[in-house]
């Protein structure tokens, strides 16, 4: 599966990693799978690192039903959803301004997409500068 999770309490944060050819049932597996998980909690933030994306499946009616059951799964009763991605490739970019897209008029779903990797985990308020050392610091 072309996605992984780790999630990070102490940090309050889950990091999606995502690569190769995404497709939105590997996604909305992959959310599904968080959502059970003993450490999740609703407010945790997500980071969605999209660097090794190379291909995403561009059905948008697929995506705006995953992005809607991913908000009913994820999302904390009265707090908003703080989604970041890190982007620096135009394959990954896209991803992210799809994902955008497709949570527009949700006021509920903060979006952010950041192509700098130490800017990505600063917007997030971490110290780190790259998503190994948060990787490691996280272990």
């Amino acid at each position: 599966m072309p996605v992984t999770f780790a999630i990070m309490p102490h940090r309050q944060l889950i990091l999606f990693t995502y690569f190769g050819r995404v497709t939105i049932d590997e996604a909305s597996e992959i959310v599904a799978q968080c959502a059970r998980h003993p450490e999740y909690r609703p407010w945790l933030r997500q980071l969605c690192d999209v660097s090794g994306v190379t291909s995403v499946e561009q059905n948008f009616v697929s995506l705006l039903k995953m992005q809607a059951k991913f908000v009913e799964t994820l999302q904390p009763d009265g707090h908003d959803l703080i989604v970041v991605f890190y982007a620096p490739t135009a394959v990954g970019k896209s991803m992210a301004e799809m994902a955008r897209k497709s949570w527009e008029g949700l006021n509920s779903v903060i979006v952010m997409v950041q192509p700098n990797e130490a800017e990505t985990l600063g917007m997030l308020g971490l110290r780190e500068k790259s998503l190994p050392e948060l990787l490691q610091s996280a272990g």
